[in-house]
């Protein structure tokens, strides 16, 4: 089947999947599925792959929604205020995920369940920067929030996803980003750090950090340095510069695709779904950060893989 029809084929399929979970189906809705279901064995096929693609992520974004049941009705009522397009556009993402609400769906993939009750965020494809009450700076990448706390000790960033990137002033109390992992303490610095699902990385831009990871060993990193942490240790890194995406640029020297990928995601509304097999490439390269669809061709040009749109909404990323 040529690609243009096979996408046209997978995008009705996505369009009975929203209708068909919408709870306003009727009786002769279900039967005209079942027509389409039954006419031809590319229907059937398509409505499988589709069907059990979009039931893979459930657990995590069920997850979501039950830990902030609070941001997830901000969300559903921020859902309600929309425009009709984009109320369809939303609705249609989250029916594709069978039985996850509008309100959390669209927490996940435009207004993070975290970002609203942060004292700062931002949405898919935002940047922000922020000044802080000691006068220092601090940037969000895009899906990104972050708590902050000063008190007479310290001065405390929680960073509850994303990536940041601080511009600090000087003051005799320490600087900490506090990650899931552990945490970076700097003085008078530039850093930035970014979180992914295992790990988190920080670089010192300018002056030097710590690296704390909750139950490992300190890590000293010099100016210009960069390093990885977890909960139990710390390890150097020879990147580029982590804070290359707030000029809306990845520059990726040696990196992992799992990586590039996790960093695309914040930057498109739809779902990008990324297979084991593929995850472990390495890249090399300079992207645009704000044009995700140009960054995974390019990628799919470079590496061996397979990169499948169907619609706005859904890219899988195989190895060829």
């Amino acid at each position: 089947m040529a690609g243009a029809a096979r996408d046209a084929l997978m995008e009705r399929a996505v369009d009975w999947i929203v209708l068909l979970t919408s709870g306003q189906a009727t009786d002769q809705d279900r039967q005209r599925f079942e027509r389409w279901l039954a006419s031809h064995p590319e229907h059937a096929r398509a409505w499988a792959e589709v069907d059990g693609i979009m039931r893979q992520p459930l657990a995590q974004l069920r997850g979501a929604a039950d830990a902030a049941p609070g941001p997830a009705r901000a969300a559903r009522a921020a859902l309600l205020q929309g425009s009709g397009l984009d109320r369809r556009r939303v609705l249609k993402l989250a029916m594709l995920f069978s039985g996850v609400s509008a309100g959390a769906l669209m927490a996940d993939r435009y207004i993070p369940l975290a970002g609203l009750s942060a004292t700062y965020s931002t949405h898919t494809g935002e940047r922000q920067t922020y000044t802080l009450e000691d006068g220092s700076m601090l940037t969000l990448n895009a899906r990104s929030a972050a708590d902050v706390h000063y008190d007479d000790m310290r001065r405390t960033v929680v960073l509850r996803q994303g990536g940041l990137y601080a511009e600090t002033r000087s003051d005799s109390r320490p600087f900490v980003v506090q990650t899931r992992y552990g945490a970076v303490t700097g003085g008078e610095s530039h850093l930035a750090v970014i979180q992914f699902d295992a790990y988190a990385v920080a670089s010192a831009l300018e002056s030097t950090l710590v690296l704390h990871p909750e139950h490992g060993s300190p890590l000293a990193l010099p100016q210009a340095g960069t390093a990885a942490f977890d909960r139990n240790r710390a390890w150097q890194r020879e990147d580029a510069a982590q804070a290359s995406w707030r000029s809306g640029i990845l520059s990726v020297r040696d990196a992992r695709l799992a990586e590039v990928i996790a960093q695309l995601r914040a930057y498109q509304p739809g779902v990008i779904r990324l297979s084991p097999e593929a995850a472990t490439l390495r890249v090399f390269g300079v992207f645009p950060l704000d044009d995700p669809r140009q960054t995974l061709l390019a990628l799919g040009e470079t590496l061996p893989i397979q990169v499948r749109r169907y619609g706005p909404w859904l890219t899988l990323v195989d190895a060829a």
